[in-house]
């Protein structure tokens, strides 16, 4: 079986490529939809797919930046570009963060299914390679970690410590292991999944205050909530908004 994820903004856009997956082969799953890009980084991390469907065009992360963030730790996984973006820097950004292919939209089903097989053969080729000539401890670890942490970014107590504990390590090698595979730190990661899952909420559910985003993502303080995000991304959180709002507008 051949799980898939696809992410797209677009409701239409994924269930019809799920639809249209799911009845072509049975040998295909199609086992997450995500409609911005920390749905679409949780996912990948719970599901571990052989092939995801990414939209560069979403909300808080693109695409590229799913990629960016994800490849260290769902290394196998197949990354496939599916775009209305007919420019080369888009092509380009894709191949250097090591996407296997690039479509465009309108999708043509035909060298849609041919990209999946090729991509696939591919996964389990490198896949069969990894379990000949590395061991899967370090990768399992890291992986479960970063998993732990898309679970549990909003307990408030999260704490390196705490994390350690629970899968039974020590807090040194954890944090070995959490830097060899993402590249940074323990709370560079949960900082990062928290603005994200703050940045999707912001999105999502216009109703939703500061304070309360604040405590669905983990802080205790709404006040340090609003500074790490302007940290993170520039603006507070009500400018985020509007400014999102008035791209929309425009486009």
């Amino acid at each position: 079986m051949c799980k898939i994820i696809i992410c797209d903004d677009e409701p239409t856009i994924r269930n019809g490529l799920k639809n249209l997956i799911e009845s072509a082969n049975p040998k295909f799953k199609v086992s997450g939809l995500a409609g911005n890009g920390f749905e679409a980084c949780k996912l990948i991390n719970e599901v571990k797919p052989e092939i995801v469907l990414m939209d560069i065009n979403m909300p808080g992360l693109n695409g590229l930046e799913v990629i960016r963030e994800i490849s260290p730790v769902s290394p196998l996984t197949k990354f496939i570009i599916i775009s209305g973006y007919d420019e080369f820097q888009y092509a380009q950004k894709a191949i250097q963060l090591k996407a296997y292919d690039y479509l465009l939209k309108p999708i043509n089903k035909e060298n849609l299914f041919v990209v999946i097989e090729n991509a696939l053969n591919l996964y389990t080729k490198e896949k069969n390679a990894f379990a000949d000539n590395v061991s899967c401890e370090n990768l399992g670890l890291a992986e479960e970690s970063i998993n732990f942490i898309y679970k549990n970014y909003n307990d408030s107590e999260l704490t390196l410590k705490s994390m350690a504990s629970q899968l039974h390590v020590s807090e040194s090698y954890l944090t070995r292991i959490i830097k060899k595979k993402a590249n940074t730190s323990f709370s560079d990661v949960l900082t990062k999944v928290r603005m994200e899952a703050a940045i999707s909420l912001i999105l999502s559910n216009a109703s939703l205050t500061s304070l309360e985003i604040s405590e669905r993502v983990g802080y205790k303080s709404q006040h340090y909530f609003c500074k790490v995000f302007k940290d993170y991304t520039g603006m507070t959180p009500t400018s985020y908004k509007k400014n999102y709002d008035m791209k929309i507008k425009a486009d």
